[in-house]
């Protein structure tokens, strides 16, 4: 079966699946941060359709699965691993619809 997902966008989930719990909590922190700044806004990620949003969350979901008992051991680990790879991969996905400035505040780019 062929995917639908962007190869760059494939390429930036498996990285990030792949990244030490230490450096998922600095994510979430620095999210945390970014959110209270009013830099990142969640809500302003951009907009796949129903069969890509599908895609991308089964695919993020299923290679998070493999560390779900690690990333639950820290409160709220798995699924902000999960929401914060999802919206980085959206930006990744459609950067054309975003601001430079949303692009670095959903991808942490600094």
């Amino acid at each position: 079966m062929v995917s639908i997902l962007p190869a760059e966008v494939t390429a930036f989930i498996v990285e990030a699946s792949r990244l030490p719990a230490d450096a998922l909590d600095e994510v979430r922190r620095a999210v945390a941060a970014a959110t209270a700044s009013g830099a990142r806004d969640a809500a302003a990620a951009p907009k796949l359709s129903a069969s890509e949003f599908s895609a991308l969350d089964k695919r993020v979901r299923g290679l998070f699965a493999d560390r779900s008992t690690e990333l639950r051991s820290r409160p709220g680990g798995l699924r902000a691993a999960i929401a914060q790879t999802t919206v980085a991969a959206q930006a990744i996905w459609r950067p054309e619809t975003l601001t430079p400035e949303q692009y670095r505040g959903h991808c942490h780019v600094d």
